[in-house]
């Protein structure tokens, strides 16, 4: 499965249109991705960005929970009401919100980071200085994924 990684740095002009990065475009296309679905991350202040199918995943695991219970409605609430779809221009730029733009702090710039299976938008610095903070929690924590009998050569 072609997965999002790396970081990159892309202008956005007035209008809040920025360029999605050529490797994650390429993701998309091998994915068949039918769009983008972009959101105010749940835990950081970034935007995050999911292929169409991976987001309904979402709510078919949110219909997992006890219909009408506080959970599942905070949830829902959380994950839906604020996410939007975006669609491509020819030149593969999406348009941020600026509501959502303002709320994070993105202005002449965007930083894109890849997170397997997703992506986010963030404020370069902000993304630098939560970067940096995140590789140092794991480090002192001693974080690590578990062995996987399908995991190929380290």
């Amino acid at each position: 499965m072609a997965l999002f990684y790396g970081t990159y740095l892309n202008k956005v002009d007035r209008k809040g249109r920025v360029s999605v990065p050529a490797a994650f475009r390429a993701v998309l296309d091998k994915r068949s991705a039918a769009g983008i679905v972009l959101r105010p991350s749940h835990k950081a202040p970034a935007l995050d960005i999911y292929t169409v199918e991976y987001f309904e995943s979402l709510n078919s695991r949110l219909g997992e929970m006890d219909v009408f219970s506080d959970e599942q409605d905070e949830l829902a609430l959380a994950l839906f009401g604020d996410a939007r779809e975006l669609m491509f221009d020819s030149e593969g730029r999406i348009m941020l919100p600026r509501d959502l733009m303002d709320k994070i702090g993105i202005d002449a710039n965007a930083a894109f980071i890849g997170r397997g299976e997703s992506f986010q938008v963030w404020e370069p610095a902000t993304a630098e200085a939560h970067k940096r903070a995140a590789i140092e929690r794991a480090r002192a924590k001693g974080v690590t994924l578990p062995k996987s009998s399908a995991a190929g050569p380290a």
